[in-house]
């Protein structure tokens, strides 16, 4: 059996709830700043795919699709149509320059009878969800610490 001092339990108990809550706050700065995301998809006819990436002012968006009819329609987070292009069995290869910040709508309809392949890049943050992952690191740490407190304080 293993027996660790009080004083040892307290400092282990500290370092981890310290580093718990920094990896949360860390990891919450770090999920507000866009990174580039890559999706390549093939589209069936008759079918359609909705990408909402979260962009901010300035980040880009690349679109490219080919081998069926298509429509291609993006909205900014306004609810705006910045762009509707129509495309038979032709290759679309066009960047969108966001000009808002938020969740803008690509919407890549397949109206032809062949498979549509689609490759999309834009800049994205992540989603509100991660949010709630990175709260629960934050408070893991602030139990830990207690625990720690409440450790020292039975001494």
């Amino acid at each position: 059996m293993v027996v660790i001092s009080r004083r040892l339990s307290l400092i282990i108990f500290f370092i981890a709830g310290f580093i718990f809550i920094g990896i949360g706050i860390v990891s919450i700065i770090d999920s507000n700043i866009p990174r580039y995301v890559e999706i390549t998809e093939m589209i069936k006819p008759n079918q359609s795919g909705i990408f909402t990436p979260d962009m901010n002012s300035g980040n880009i968006a690349n679109i490219y699709a080919n081998g069926s009819k298509f429509t291609v329609l993006v909205i900014d987070p306004n609810n705006k149509l910045i762009m509707n292009k129509t495309g038979n069995i032709g290759v679309l290869n066009e960047t969108v320059t966001s000009e808002t910040n938020g969740k803008y709508k690509i919407q890549v309809i397949n109206e032809g009878e062949n498979t549509l392949n689609l490759n999309l890049g834009a800049f994205s943050k992540a989603s509100p969800l991660a949010f709630s992952g990175q709260m629960m690191l934050i408070i893991t740490g602030v139990v830990i610490l207690g625990l720690g407190i409440r450790t020292r304080m039975q001494s």
